[in-house]
């Protein structure tokens, strides 16, 4: 595999407890796989240790407790930052902690960008999301809520772009893409702002099943829409040591429309396997359209370069 520097589009600085990782160790890490840059973010919502479960949980999954909001998120996020850049990683934090049902989420972000002059967008917000979905408290969050017109009208006038995870389908109807109109009514209210849609719609249980062509039209239709290549779609893409066929022929048609990611949830451990696949990924593919996917669309969105 060729080794080429490559920025990691989709860090979290935490995990679903909010506990922080060891940056130090992350960097390292990155250094050892050739990432030199990271988008990161903490997690806007936390997982509740119930009374009537035995065991910690660590992950959304662990068991039927649920979770909530939880805006200190954005606080850990930039003392994160801090750590990695000491160690060598130059970061572009972007911001999370709020409700995306929540009509005062702008405030939240104007209150965010009056802290700190360090922010480079928003995201990851957690729209619709399997069995996260179900296990947050409140309405079922969606990428033309009302609410989100504020936060996208928010990403525009700051010129930030806004990453979210919204599922493409439910996991009950694979390949169906039920939930792409919302997504695409959220883009055609908002032509100015761009948008970064997570795994490309995909989940732990959603099967992308036309994904590759539905991305295709998606991308076509919206010059601002763009895809990170992250965590579990690397493994439905992936065959081995090479890269499917109907993938290959998007990323090459639309080659600036992509970044990719690891999804590293505030562990050093988990880096390595998806660092791999991203290498694999990325050597499937010429030069040119390599170094849009892996450094330069991620330099132009969110470190202005």
């Amino acid at each position: 595999m060729t080794q080429r520097p490559w920025t990691d589009s989709h860090v979290h600085v935490v995990d679903f407890l909010q506990h922080r990782g060891d940056m130090g160790a992350l960097a390292r890490e990155m250094g050892e796989h050739g990432c030199t840059r990271a988008v990161a973010f903490g997690l806007p919502v936390k997982k509740h240790w119930a009374r009537s479960e035995p065991e910690k949980p660590t992950y959304y999954l662990d068991d039927n407790a649920p979770c909530h909001y939880h805006s200190l998120t954005d606080v850990v996020l930039l003392d994160a930052v801090d750590e990695l850049e000491r160690a060598g990683i130059r970061v572009a934090p972007l911001a999370s902690g709020f409700a995306p049902t929540d009509r005062l989420a702008g405030e939240h972000l104007e209150h965010l960008w009056e802290r700190s002059e360090r922010w480079a967008g928003v995201g990851e917000v957690m729209l619709r999301h399997d069995d996260l979905t179900d296990l947050t408290a409140g309405e079922t969050p969606t990428a033309d809520h009302i609410a989100m017109d504020v936060v996208a009208d928010f990403c525009r006038d700051k010129n930030v772009p806004l990453l979210v995870h919204h599922d493409s389908s439910s996991p009950g109807r694979p390949g169906r893409h039920e939930y792409v109109a919302e997504l695409d009514r959220l883009l055609r209210r908002h032509p100015g702002t761009s948008v970064v849609w997570a795994h490309g719609g995909v989940s732990r249980r959603i099967d992308p099943r036309g994904q590759a062509e539905m991305l295709d039209e998606l991308t076509r239709r919206h010059p601002r829409l763009h895809v990170d290549l992250s965590w579990v779609l690397l493994d439905r893409i992936l065959d081995g040591g090479r890269l499917d066929d109907r993938w290959t022929d998007v990323l090459r048609r639309r080659p600036d429309r992509f970044v990719v990611g690891t999804d590293t949830v505030g562990r050093a451990d988990m880096f390595a396997d998806r660092a791999r696949q991203i290498a694999v990924l990325l050597d499937c593919l010429g030069p040119v359209d390599a170094e849009y996917i892996a450094t330069a669309n991620a330099a132009s969105l969110w470190f202005r370069e």
